[in-house]
């Protein structure tokens, strides 16, 4: 068979950018297969693990500056004219006129040494290290290093000493501001839920007896008003008839006197001075009266005694309690002393006490009493530090006008 014609080749229509494909390449494709050879045989090498990335942080130079706040915008000084020097704000650095860094070094220069300057760093800057005393570093209870009373800088070449005499002022002892009434008050144990018999009992008997002097200053409060009440209405009769003879008395003196225009003699007529029957009525009333009056005064003074029984009580269980000198707080009576700060009176508290069928023998069964909040305005009421108040109910302005209208007249 033939050989088959060869075709000619068309020449490269790239123009200059033919060179291209003779380019000789052997060298690194030889070069490349000698390392993937490397890499089959001995394995990946361990340059390749490790990268040192030495191109710069774009992002930092991107990063944009934070935003000023609009407080700082408005505070800043944009005035072109500066401001006002304070030469008393700054720090007085001379010591008697000198600078304080050129009298160390004139010290210094002398031999000399600044009287606040430690012994320890001068040994060391004389002699290098020294010997001090071994100390262990993870100890806990070790002591705690105290610091030195002379200042590290003064301002004043004076010399520091110690006190000899201690001050009078240490043996007093300090005042208890927190020491009050409020604080120092002690909770009786029979008010708990689940009391013993023995501080319930004890607790009845001391609740049964404030109530019960209480009721009986009640009841004879109530006594004393009706007793005055009634003396009162006596000395209202009493006062009527006294108008009435008194009446009787001025018409007497009015004809008396109609009979002297006519009388001849210049002289008062004599009068034989005795007492009538009208005036010895007149004198035994006044006397009643002035007696009534007494009683009415004294009921009055024993009313208000009543009234401020508590503190009469109070000074009597403080006078027991001298004596007696309790120590337990348990045993401590209640208090009946009811300071009032303004015009009203404290609110009634009601007895913190439960009954016989109210105690529970079953702590599951117990439901939440009171409330601290009114607890704490109560004690601060009755023991005169706040005001109390009571409900004011709104008052017409003016006082309602009742008039009569003419209208009817019209029909007469």
């Amino acid at each position: 068979m033939s050989e088959p014609a060869k075709t000619r080749k068309q020449p490269s229509r790239k123009g200059k950018k033919a060179w291209r494909k003779n380019v000789d390449i052997e060298d690194l494709e030889t070069k490349l297969q000698e390392v993937r050879d490397e890499e089959i045989i001995k394995g990946p090498s361990p340059q390749d693990d490790f990268v040192i990335d030495e191109t710069p942080n774009i992002s930092l130079k991107e990063h944009k500056a934070s935003r000023k706040l609009k407080t700082h915008e408005i505070l800043t000084n944009k005035s072109k004219v500066p401001a006002l020097i304070n030469h008393r704000a700054k720090k007085n650095e001379t010591v008697q006129g000198v600078k304080k860094t050129e009298m160390l070094r004139l010290l210094k220069l002398r031999g000399g040494k600044y009287k606040d300057e430690s012994k320890t760093m001068a040994r060391i800057e004389q002699d290098g290290l020294i010997n001090g005393d071994s100390e262990d570093l993870w100890d806990d209870d070790s002591s705690i290093k105290q610091k030195s009373k002379i200042p590290d800088y003064g301002t004043s070449t004076a010399e520091v000493t110690k006190a000899t005499v201690v001050p009078p002022t240490l043996r007093v002892k300090p005042i208890q501001i927190t020491k009050n009434d409020l604080t120092e008050k002690s909770v009786h144990a029979g008010k708990s839920y689940n009391p013993s018999l023995e501080s319930w009992k004890e607790l009845i008997n001391q609740e049964y007896g404030v109530e019960y002097k209480r009721e009986l200053t009640r009841q004879s409060m109530e006594d004393h008003r009706l007793k005055i009440q009634e003396l009162m209405v006596i000395l209202n009769d009493n006062m009527l008839s006294d108008d009435s003879d008194e009446e009787e008395e001025r018409e007497a003196d009015t004809n008396d006197g109609g009979e002297k225009d006519y009388s001849l003699s210049i002289n008062k007529p004599t009068k034989i001075k005795i007492k009538t029957k009208t005036k010895r009525n007149k004198q035994a009333k006044h006397r009643e009266r002035v007696k009534l009056e007494q009683e009415i005064k004294g009921l009055r003074k024993q009313l208000k005694d009543l009234s401020n029984l508590d503190e009469i009580l109070q000074k009597q269980q403080e006078e027991e309690a001298e004596t007696k000198s309790r120590t337990k707080p348990s045993e401590k009576p209640r208090s009946l002393k009811r300071n009032k700060l303004h015009k009203y009176t404290p609110v009634e508290t009601p007895l913190e006490l439960k009954l016989s069928d109210e105690l529970t023998s079953n702590l599951k069964n117990l439901k939440p009493e009171g409330n601290l909040f009114y607890d704490q305005m109560l004690n601060l009421q009755s023991s005169g530090k706040i005001e109390s108040r009571v409900p004011v109910h709104k008052k017409r302005k003016y006082a309602k006008k009742v008039t009569e209208k003419w209208t009817y007249k019209d029909f007469k």
